[in-house]
């Protein structure tokens, strides 16, 4: 079964993946083979990363060489004490055992139980000289401050709730150097140690400095930024200033001074330096102290302190164990900054990757945003350019300025995509300048309705094959020659059968007029009497010699002016049977 570590990186991974995923999907301005291309690349890269976590790198708790850490229960902090003296510090004798564990050192009732009973005493004493609780919080012994990353690679693996919630204190026993440049390589370790430190967690944990110098006692003096206080024994914290008024306090005001100095010059000053191996480190806070015992005043403080104060104080070799080993007021001060977490680095990570996909998401909107009015501005400008008078590009630029508004309606009826919902989406603006430039389109003029004239289907018969001179009777023997003529007279309904005589101007104008309407009106009953024709389908109609179609003054026109013509012409109500009126009787 996989560990809570492996579900995690895995459940993180998926996450991760599918912000990608969507990002890529929703929001990049790509065509469909590039996105599914990427998409290909992202499931491989998750697949690997899901593989190397999983298979190649097992989780850190199944390590050999992790060490067994004791149950970091609590809420406040949980400071990582490293540096020198600390055997001082965690000494047993200076803190009650809790009263569960005194209790579980006396529940032995059988003898057969005595030596699990002896081994579990023994590593509760153990941890005890490891992890000193309180109510605001607890202290962890790590040693050496090579030992750093390692501890809090054990506490990430075992308990990574309380990741948040690490501080670290370098103890600083300056009487035990004799030396500056070592007192300096010490505190380069623990820059060097901090930023592996950041590297593996991700996290920026607060250091605090912790001095402690030969002298006469005093409470612990705690400096945050730029205050001071002083934190008695069984009494609540005084400003430093406040304190050093005191009568009886004068005295420590010239060690006081050079310890301030000593911290600022030496201490912070080798600490704030920065190059391209160690960063610049600036506490959190200082935790100060005198009364150190000193076996020999050999140290460079010692020495440093007698030439510029002229004091110089009789070496100790123990102090008596005191309930203020440890400056407890700085647990009140790191409170606010240890909160425990769920996941550790890996969730920190999650967050900015979920964060950086939201980032993107809304700066991806924005750029769709604004390619689509770059999109529809050009479409207006050329729809602008384009004089009204040049009917066919004016009419193209039209049809694309419909096609832009049919699209923004249908993203204003089903909901714009998402693409553009996260950058304030500009399609009503866009809708209305689109509808503001198709309103002035001024269609091309219609051109002029082409009326189909109906020409009558005109035969002409000449005048003196079908009468003698000045006559209007039919000649006998016509009639082949009028059916093949006539062949294409058919009447229709609403077509009127004209038939029309004329005359050359020879002789009199009004005998002329007559006679033309008597040789139309012979030709007119032979029709009637040749055919089923009604009689209200034909039209009689002489115009003597007013109608020419050639000249008069020679023969040959004469001759064609002297016709007959028959014609059908389209009337209304032709060819009906006209109804009988019958009188009244009234």
């Amino acid at each position: 079964m996989p560990n809570a570590a492996i579900v995690s990186r895995v459940f993180y991974t998926i996450i991760g993946t599918a912000a990608w995923l969507g990002l890529l999907w929703y929001f990049f301005p790509l065509p469909m083979w590039a996105k599914g291309l990427f998409t290909l690349v992202i499931v491989m890269l998750a697949c690997w990363q899901l593989w190397r976590r999983g298979c190649r790198h097992p989780d850190t708790a199944g390590r050999g060489d992790t060490a067994d850490l004791p149950l970091l229960a609590t809420q406040g902090p949980v400071v990582l004490v490293c540096g020198e003296g600390l055997d001082a510090l965690f000494a047993e004798q200076s803190f009650e055992q809790p009263p569960e564990r005194q209790s579980a050192q006396h529940s032995a009732q059988h003898s057969a139980q005595h030596a699990e009973q002896h081994a579990e005493q023994q590593s509760e004493k153990q941890s005890e000289k490891q992890l000193r609780k309180t109510a605001q919080g607890c202290w962890l012994r790590v040693g050496d401050v090579s030992a750093l990353c390692d501890v809090v690679r054990d506490i990430q693996a075992q308990q990574p709730r309380q990741l948040g919630q690490l501080s670290i204190m370098y103890v600083c026993v300056v009487d035990q150097h004799q030396n500056e440049a070592v007192l300096r390589a010490t505190l380069k370790a623990l820059s060097q140690q901090i930023r592996q430190l950041h590297l593996l967690t991700g996290w920026r944990f607060p250091v605090v400095l912790n001095c402690q110098f030969s002298g006469p006692e005093i409470p612990w003096i705690i400096v945050r930024g730029e205050q001071a206080v002083v934190c008695p024994v069984n009494d609540d914290p005084i400003p430093l200033r406040q304190w050093q008024t005191a009568g009886h306090h004068i005295t420590l005001l010239p060690v006081l001074s050079q310890a301030f100095t000593f911290i600022r010059e030496i201490l912070l000053d080798e600490l704030a330096r920065a190059d391209r191996f160690y960063p610049a480190l600036y506490p959190f806070a200082i935790a100060l102290r005198t009364g150190y015992p000193a076996k020999e005043n050999r140290s460079f403080w010692a020495h440093g302190l007698h030439r510029r104060t002229c004091l110089q104080f009789p070496p100790r070799l123990e102090r008596a164990a005191a309930a203020d080993e440890f400056p407890q007021a700085l647990l009140a001060l790191l409170s606010p900054y240890a909160l425990p977490v769920q996941g550790g680095q890996a969730s920190r990570r999650m967050v900015c990757l979920l964060m950086c996909c939201a980032l993107s998401a809304i700066g991806f909107s924005i750029a769709n945003n604004r390619n689509l009015i770059e999109q529809i501005g050009r479409d207006l400008q050329r729809w602008h350019a384009i004089p009204m008078s040049h009917y066919a590009p004016k009419a193209q630029s039209l049809a694309v300025l419909q096609q832009d508004a049919l699209l923004l309606e249908r993203w204003q009826r089903q909901g714009e995509p998402l693409k553009y919902s996260l950058g304030l989406y500009p399609g009503q603006h866009l809708w209305l300048a689109l509808q503001q430039a198709m309103d002035t389109y001024i269609p091309p003029p219609h051109a002029p309705t082409r009326v189909e004239k109906h020409t009558p289907n005109t035969v002409r018969l000449d005048a003196l094959s079908l009468f003698d001179t000045g006559k209007h009777q039919l000649k006998p023997g016509n009639t082949k020659m009028l059916v093949n003529a006539l062949i294409g007279i058919n009447a229709k309904p609403g077509w009127l059968i004209v038939v029309a005589g004329h005359t050359d101007i020879t002789g009199d104008a009004r005998a002329n007029q007559v006679l033309s309407l008597k040789r139309a009106e012979a030709l007119r009953d032979w029709m009637l009497a040749t055919s089923d024709v009604s009689p209200t389908c034909f039209a009689v109609q002489g115009y003597g010699a007013t109608r020419p179609i050639a000249t008069n003054d020679t023969a040959k026109g004469r001759a064609a002016n002297r016709r007959v013509d028959i014609s059908l012409v389209p009337q209304v109500d032709a060819c009906q049977v006209p109804i009988p009126q019958y009188a009244s009787n009234d």
